[in-house]
């Protein structure tokens, strides 16, 4: 693991926090091109992505603090300026009523910029994934023994000495970018042309990868199943209905 890349005399430059960085300008440049296809200004897709990011992050984290509360609780501050502990869902829910504000401000159809903003959201992820990777911050899986094993020894959160885990990080990166190109080809652009279809596949797509991963992942289980499991099934049924409903494009849109 590599939490930090380098210094620049007393100021460390982070992995997680270059991968941030990368994914802004990717998300920037990706979303800037489905906006012009869908006849939006591309010179907002910079807002979105500045301020989309900027609360996901913020989600990302408070929500992390409250579902670990009882771990970080005596360090409060350490934990609020870590370079690890993100919650995804967090995240999601908080750019999520961000971006729906900006929508709304400019007048742009709810339908078109989450359609447009599918495989952004998917790359995104990808990217992000790659920081938890290489920071180690404790996003890994359950403890193996087979060739498959990662040690994060030297991670923000990290393993015992001697101790393989899955690199569940790595695996959703993968499927994430897997995802973004799927959403990118003329196959799914040909299928999914109804208003919310695009958007409802990668919800579901999206929720299938987590749901899929979290049985490998340590994380706190509540009668069988992490929170993220119960998250996904709520995203992936909204995007089964988003992808199957035949009624006009307006969910809260023009």
């Amino acid at each position: 693991m590599i939490p930090t890349i380098f210094e620049i005399g007393p100021i460390p430059v982070h992995s997680f926090g270059l991968m941030i960085a990368l994914m802004f300008f990717a998300a920037v440049a990706r979303l800037g091109d489905s906006f012009a296809e869908a006849g939006i200004d591309r010179r907002l897709a910079e807002t979105f992505v500045f301020y989309g990011v900027f609360s996901g992050l913020v989600g990302a984290r408070v929500w992390y603090l409250i579902e670990e509360w009882s771990s970080v609780k005596g360090d409060l501050v350490g934990a609020v300026f870590s370079g690890a502990g993100f919650t995804f869902y967090g995240g999601f829910v908080a750019a999520l009523a961000t971006v729906l504000f900006i929508c709304k401000k400019n007048q742009i159809s709810s339908h078109k910029f989450f359609d447009s903003v599918a495989p952004t959201l998917a790359l995104g992820y990808a990217i992000g994934r790659l920081g938890c990777q290489l920071s180690g911050d404790g996003d890994y899986g359950i403890g193996t023994t087979s060739w498959l094993g990662m040690s994060y020894e030297h991670g923000v959160v990290p393993t015992p000495p001697g101790i393989m885990v899955l690199p569940t990080p790595l695996y959703e990166s993968v499927i994430a970018m897997l995802i973004a190109l799927f959403l990118l080809s003329d196959t799914a652009k040909q299928k999914f042309k109804a208003p919310w279809q695009m958007w409802g596949c990668a919800l579901l797509l999206l929720s299938t990868e987590r749901f899929i991963i979290e049985f490998i992942r340590v994380k706190q289980k509540y009668i069988g199943l992490s929170e993220a499991h119960y998250f996904s099934i709520i995203f992936a049924l909204l995007g089964i209905y988003l992808m199957l409903r035949k009624s006009g494009a307006s969910i809260h849109g023009r």
